[in-house]
């Protein structure tokens, strides 16, 4: 049903943006943008997606937004949760003959001789073409493609059907997870939680309905706990802190059945940088000396990881011999590092990692002058690939430059910092940003400061000084 039982919510289109995290003035806000990208006349104001999902007034039922908006709504939740939305969806008529789709549209088939000769169809029909307007995808609804290669579609059904799971599918589970790994390092958290939390349902399917022998299990409930480990983090990097912490601690009760520490481990170092900027920093130091507890099970690199974390949050507890200390044996233990010998899923931390990390901790005890070469460094070093971590990193170099006096360099870097920001989903990034500007009020009347507001403000929103 779309509509609640007294009609007066379109309980469809409010579940799917609740999964996509928007509120109907998100929606508004997207939409304008979309339709200037297409050049459409047309604009909605931001508060009318807001009638489309609850009755007004003495109205019985939700108004229906008029064309092309039905069909751009459908296309932008297809953006953001990487699954198919069309106007019925929503108790929405369908359009007319010609319509504004994704790029995507009737590719839905599943990966099999029929539907690869059903998908070579649809781009052959030039009637069928040239009737629609094909609205170009980016980001998860893209990449997809390349994820749903990466499985064997016949034995993943056979194995949600209750059949035996093998290691071959659990080799398919391992690909994606890796592949998801890589896209949150380009793409950050906002655009790609739905698409986790939907490999992680997957898993669990298989978890419930399959059966498998015990070594298979234990792999399973490891790519369990990766995927909640990843799902975690997404929240926190999407400024979801409770729904990261639910992540995190379904985590850890799956590795516990993995028999993988050194998965457990890592989990609890997230938790632990999750911690570090809660009401109740002290939890981080906690959390990170309980997964170094393990630290004769661990590799040297996840080992340092949590060195690492614990100097962190030592820094947010205001604890500098902790931190320092930590720090230390972050650095010692990834000198004792054999690549080959690490596990694959912490490819992640390295020199880079380890010098961010010691700065953003020197930067947070106030120490701005200190922190800045080990943030130039981690600059220098990091792999462009990781955009999202970039730009955070150049944040915290902004910031510690501007604290240094240094204000027209600070600001040059946090405008690297805003452009790299523009292409990510990443509140968290945004975040690091309106942190700098804060921290530039008491310039706000110089020339380079009023330019970053001139190029960014739209990034971090009107609450900067």
């Amino acid at each position: 049903m779309t509509h609640d039982e007294n009609g007066r919510c379109n309980v469809a289109l409010e579940r799917l943006l609740a999964r996509a995290g928007w509120t109907p003035e998100n929606l508004g806000d997207r939409l304008n943008e979309l339709g200037a990208a297409l050049r459409l006349r047309a604009h909605v104001h931001r508060r009318t997606p807001r009638r489309w999902v609850y009755a007004e007034g003495t109205r019985a039922t939700p108004r229906v937004p008029r064309e092309p908006w039905p069909a751009l709504v459908c296309h932008l939740l297809h953006q953001r949760l990487g699954q198919q939305v069309k106007p019925d969806t929503f108790g929405w008529a369908s359009p007319g003959s010609l319509s504004y789709v994704p790029a995507d549209d009737g590719f839905a088939d599943v990966w099999n001789t029929a539907g690869a000769v059903a998908a070579l169809a649809q781009v052959v029909d030039a009637d069928l073409m040239e009737r629609r307007h094909f609205l170009a995808l980016t980001g998860l609804s893209l990449t997809a493609v390349a994820h749903q290669w990466l499985f064997d579609p016949a034995r993943v059904a056979a194995s949600l059907l209750g059949k035996r799971v093998d290691h071959a599918v659990v080799d398919d589970l391992e690909g994606v997870v890796a592949a998801r790994r890589r896209m949150d390092d380009a793409l950050g958290g906002g655009t790609l939680l739905p698409a986790v939390r939907e490999d992680l349902r997957l898993v669990v399917s298989m978890l419930r309905n399959s059966a498998y022998h015990d070594d298979v299990g234990r792999r399973l409930y490891a790519v369990a706990a990766e995927l909640g480990r990843l799902a975690g983090w997404l929240a926190s990097d999407s400024k979801q802190p409770a729904l990261a912490q639910r992540f995190f601690m379904a985590a850890v009760r799956s590795a516990h059945l993995s028999g993988d520490r050194a998965i457990g481990a890592n989990i609890l170092g997230f938790m632990s940088i999750e911690a570090a900027f809660s009401e109740s920093p002290r939890d981080s130091i906690t959390l990170a000396e309980t997964a170094l507890k393990a630290e004769p099970e661990l590799t040297p690199v996840v080992a340092a990881s949590l060195h690492a974390r614990m100097a962190l949050g030592a820094a947010y507890a205001g604890e500098p011999d902790i931190a320092r200390h930590a720090q230390e044996r972050a650095f010692e233990r990834l000198s004792e590092a054999i690549p080959e010998h690490e596990p694959e899923w912490i490819y992640w931390f390295t020199e880079a990692d380890a010098h961010g990390i010691a700065g953003q901790s020197l930067l947070t005890l106030d120490k701005p002058a200190e922190a800045e070469p080990h943030l130039r460094r981690t600059i220098a070093l990091l792999d462009p690939k990781f955009t999202r971590d970039r730009a955070g990193w150049l944040c915290h170099l902004a910031t510690a430059r501007l604290k240094a006096g240094a204000v027209e360099q600070a600001c040059g870097t946090a405008s690297e910092a805003g452009t790299l920001i523009r292409r990510l989903d990443s509140p968290s990034a945004a975040g690091r940003l309106a942190e700098f500007r804060a921290a530039a009020a008491p310039y706000s009347r110089i020339s380079n400061v009023q330019e970053f507001d001139a190029k960014f403000g739209d990034l971090i929103g009107p609450s900067r000084a």
